[in-house]
């Protein structure tokens, strides 16, 4: 039987793996039975991106050929991220204009330094003036005096921006993933209230060691705040005790150097519904584990698999606690422990710079921070 005579469905079923963009091209032209169901083929598509992941809602560019822009715009009518980085050197300011205007679906764009050093100025300006509700950008400097009201979730890894400044140019932020190079005296207790962020990943390092963690000041303008992935220097915190967020359930927090328990409980107390902590690089001793739970009423996942100090003697207390008090917890200390991976499976899953649906506990928690996501796509929601 030659290829052609195989029926639709097998032939589909073969298209669905050919994930190269220039490849499908080159199936479109073969002839009209083809073409056909490319087009059936094409309209699954929605993440054009940097290396083939074998899943069907996804294609990639491999050559170092230009590509047929209109063809892609035309034929992929469901196209919602583009991931600029497999188009390093073979697109033009036009084919990139082109292709964010004319792909009506398009709602996120992933756009590393390569970019920014070609063409920033013209970039910035469509990026700020396309619907798009997702960005990425390494480098790319926005107008303070600019507002953007349709940008829900931003992924910014350059240290250019502080919090603040990111809260008045992007209003209606929902997640926002930024690396911040603090100076001293940086003040964040007055910048803008982050109204409709849900979820903030925020590495914040300071020009000065001895600066307090104002990670907490930041999180204090987030009323509606349901997850935090959150790294610093050092324990010298800045809290404002008056300040609680019943709405906070995921926590991570990390430090560079290893630090003790001190403050931790007035932090964490701010945060009374929390339902999943993991506490990373801290020296903690069984007693805080005894005092941890108490504090948290919600608790349910414990996880200090990359802190040290603790030992059985707190897992056997928080199991018996447990079965006094008729709750459950999750606790985890031991850095080889696979029942983890049996109780939260994906934690397994390999980091993505696309994950499908707006899940924290999914896609973030279990990452360390330089592996989060550019973006939690929530169609699948």
């Amino acid at each position: 039987m030659l290829i052609n005579e195989l029926p639709d469905d097998c032939l589909l079923n073969i298209f669905d793996y050919i994930q190269d963009l220039e490849d499908l091209i080159n199936c479109f032209k073969v002839c009209e039975k083809w073409s056909t169901l490319i087009v059936d083929r094409t309209k699954n598509v929605k993440y054009f991106i940097e290396q083939p992941n074998y899943s069907p809602d996804s294609v990639c560019y491999q050559s170092d050929e230009p590509f047929d822009v209109t063809f892609l715009c035309k034929w992929f009518p469901n196209l919602r991220i583009v991931d600029f980085c497999t188009c390093n050197g073979i697109m033009s300011t036009a084919d990139t204009a082109k292709l964010i205007r004319d792909s009506e679906s398009l709602k996120g764009t992933i756009v590393d330094d390569f970019f920014f050093w070609v063409y920033t100025a013209e970039l910035e300006r469509i990026m700020m003036n396309a619907n798009l509700e997702m960005l990425s950008t390494e480098h790319l400097y926005f107008d303070r005096s600019e507002i953007n009201e349709n940008v829900k979730q931003l992924y910014l890894p350059n240290r250019i921006f502080l919090p603040k400044d990111v809260a008045h140019i992007f209003p209606n932020l929902e997640r926002l993933h930024i690396r911040c190079l603090a100076s001293s005296g940086d003040d964040y207790s007055n910048g803008p209230v982050m109204a409709n962020l849900k979820i903030i990943e925020l590495r914040l390092s300071s020009n000065d060691w001895e600066d307090s963690c104002r990670i907490f000041e930041v999180m204090d303008s987030c009323p509606v705040l349901q997850s935090a992935h959150v790294i610093h220097s050092n324990d010298d915190f800045k809290i404002d005790d008056s300040i609680q967020n019943a709405n906070l359930q995921d926590l991570v927090i990390q430090f560079y150097e290893p630090i003790k328990w001190n403050n931790l409980p007035r932090c964490i107390s701010k945060y009374p519904n929390l339902k999943h902590l993991s506490l990373r690089n801290f020296s903690l001793k069984d007693e805080d584990i005894k005092q941890l739970i108490l504090i948290l009423p919600k608790l349910t996942l414990l996880d200090i698999r990359e802190s040290f100090g603790v030992t059985q003697e707190a897992a056997d207390h928080v199991q018996d606690y447990c079965k006094r008090y008729g709750r459950s917890i999750k606790f985890y200390f031991k850095k080889d422990d696979k029942q983890i991976e049996v109780d939260w499976p994906q934690i397994l899953n390999r980091p993505e710079k696309i994950c499908r649906g707006f899940d924290f506990m999914e896609h973030c928690f279990f990452k360390h921070f330089n592996q989060l996501p550019h973006f939690l796509d929530p169609i699948y929601d």
